[in-house]
């Protein structure tokens, strides 16, 4: 089931790039974004960390795709490696350490879990390709269905990703009603195991509800859940409040904050992302 999930996102995602010439009308939309989030994730220190996404995005009609390069930055006490959830504290001091251990444990076991010296990491994070194509069932109803590969291009012995690939289905709704709108994502993603470690694979989903002031303006409040990736972890759940503004047909600024609801989250995390579309 796994593998026969993996052949079709990979089938998908070289379909469409191999393709993307051919899209006749089609629009370009860069971003940058940039976020900044701190929290103990269930140790007795702070976590800080910087995520710095470039966005490109081709669309045409009800078809689109993109690619997404991130910058991490990650200054922390202990051993930490990214994941789909952020920033997750493992044992021992290392990550190689523990990559290269004969001895199998688990680790994310909190009793596992130990402090060393603050120590910072950066650079190059997982690439993510993602497909998608929208569906219109009925009148003011949009439904996404979509195939996201994460390519395993971060450096894992800096902790900057688990030196895997991921592979993800997605499906978003957008219901509008007048000048409040809802907005509900569902997905399921199998996490790439390493020759020591085998996560477990993770249904996630967000539920958000907006209202639209003007054209230009739109606010609202979102709640995100993911399954935990080991069993000795909890699930992750955030909410948020975010704001959209058009300065222009083109050009559109996103800002939001995010409080952590568990362990596995940020305490707080502090979102704005710039877009222009060509």
């Amino acid at each position: 089931m796994e593998n026969k999930m993996k052949k079709t996102i990979l089938s998908l995602i070289t379909l469409s790039l191999s393709s993307s010439l051919l899209l006749a009308q089609s629009s370009t939309t860069l971003s940058i974004g940039g976020t900044y989030s701190e929290g103990d994730y269930g140790t007795q220190d702070t976590t800080t960390s910087i995520y710095v996404p470039l966005t490109a995005k081709y669309k045409n009609k009800m078809f689109e795709m993109s690619v997404m390069v991130p910058y991490i930055q990650l200054d922390s006490t202990g051993s930490f490696t990214w994941t789909p959830s952020g920033p997750v504290p493992i044992s021992p001091v290392k990550p190689t350490d523990y990559l290269t251990s004969t001895t199998p444990s688990d680790p994310f076991a909190p009793s596992s879990t130990t402090s060393g010296t603050k120590t910072k990491t950066s650079g190059l994070g997982d690439v993510n390709l993602k497909v998608g194509y929208t569906f219109v069932p009925m009148q003011g109803l949009y439904l996404k269905t979509s195939a996201i590969m994460k390519v395993a291009t971060a450096d894992k012995d800096k902790g900057l990703g688990t030196g895997e690939n991921d592979y993800s289905a997605q499906v978003d709704a957008y219901k509008a009603m007048g000048k409040t709108y809802l907005y509900i994502t569902a997905g399921y993603t199998l996490i790439g195991d390493t020759q020591s470690v085998n996560y477990n694979n993770s249904a996630y989903g967000s539920a958000a509800l907006g209202y639209n002031f003007t054209k230009l303006l739109s606010m609202g409040a979102n709640y995100s859940y993911r399954q935990a990736l080991f069993d000795t972890i909890d699930d992750t759940q955030n909410s948020s409040a975010y704001l959209s503004y058009k300065f222009s047909k083109s050009f559109k600024m996103d800002m939001s904050y995010t409080y952590g609801m568990s362990d596995t989250s940020a305490d707080n995390a502090y979102t704005l992302t710039l877009s222009e579309t060509f």
